[in-house]
């Protein structure tokens, strides 16, 4: 994982609220984007930056080969295996997840 990354996930994501529950308590929702349902009301709140970073974080986790040079500059190419989100095999709750985070960049109007 490339400085800068971790940079932001240290910085800009760590205002991040605890996923509630206690089946998840001591979850900070970067840490769980990939594993537990987001639901609007939990990452509304947050700027297009954040959300940008938190789907992306699922396709780089996941070895999507990013075709973008801002996402290759914030997540880089390395150890990626999937030229096409579309190929990228994401799990259910992904898959939701990035679902979610798209309706509110959009909502939002991130990257107009």
């Amino acid at each position: 994982m490339s400085i800068k990354l971790h940079y932001l996930i240290g910085s800009a994501l760590t205002s991040l609220a605890l996923l509630a529950g206690p089946a998840k308590a001591g979850c900070h929702l970067v840490d769980c984007v990939e594993n537990v349902r987001i639901t609007p009301a939990q990452v509304g709140k947050r700027s297009c930056e954040d959300l940008w970073v938190l789907r992306n974080s699922i396709y780089k986790d996941a070895g999507y080969c990013f075709q973008t040079e801002k996402a290759r500059q914030w997540f880089g190419n390395q150890g990626c295996r999937f030229a096409s989100a579309a190929a990228v095999p994401l799990s259910d709750i992904q898959r939701h997840n990035v679902s979610v985070l798209q309706r509110l960049e959009r909502r939002q109007r991130c990257g107009a």
